[in-house]
């Protein structure tokens, strides 16, 4: 029992952070009525197949089906300083730690990207126009965060890929041509042998 009341304290704490995390949404994702529908049939029916005649077994049932809804129920998006999302807490997603944000317009909406060169990438989608999100952007984001659209990053991507083909040219060339390539192993310690003996 002790350590349901355990698991049961730690699954409050983290709803609790996560319940802080909405309410610093200035701007939701698009909603997706699927997404919830899964979470919930997911709790339910793990509380429904698994169900037992043992209380401390059907309570760590509940405390699971509780976890599981709640990926679904909250929801992701943009806040002041950070980029909300399930298990985001403290500063895991401030937009200082992104190199690029990356907006386009696609189908289902605006498509946002945050990008970093350490930690990869992930994107999200929002019902908002990209005009709407570009200006906010614009006020929230640091200095040394670029604001790309989905054409600008593409230019910087192939003009980025190009000076790196560039300087790989340079290198290999470089190598190519050193001046003791074709030598032997013998021949390349020539010079310096001539040398020592010409200083004696």
């Amino acid at each position: 029992m002790i350590d349901v009341t355990a698991t049961a304290v730690l699954l409050g704490g983290l709803l609790y952070l996560e319940l802080q995390q909405q309410w610093q949404l200035k701007i939701k994702t698009k909603s997706s009525k699927f997404k919830i529908a899964l979470a919930l049939v997911a709790a339910i029916s793990i509380v429904a197949l698994f169900w037992t005649a043992n209380v401390i077994s059907n309570l760590r049932l509940i405390i699971l089906a509780i976890l599981v809804a709640s990926v679904g129920l909250y929801r992701q998006g943009l806040g002041e300083e950070k980029v909300i999302t399930y298990g985001s807490i403290a500063h895991a997603s401030d937009y200082a730690r992104y190199d690029r944000v990356i907006t386009e317009q696609i189908k289902q909406g605006t498509m946002v990207t945050f990008w970093s060169k350490k930690g990869g990438s992930y994107s999200l989608i929002f019902d908002q126009p990209e005009t709407l999100l570009r200006d906010f952007f614009k006020k929230q984001l640091p200095r040394g965060v670029k604001l790309l659209t989905g054409e600008e990053f593409a230019r910087l991507e192939k003009a980025e890929a190009h000076d790196d083909r560039d300087r790989q040219a340079k290198l290999l060339q470089a190598i190519r041509n050193r001046p003791q390539r074709n030598q032997l192993p013998w021949q390349k310690r020539r010079p310096s042998s001539t040398t020592d003996h010409e200083n004696r």
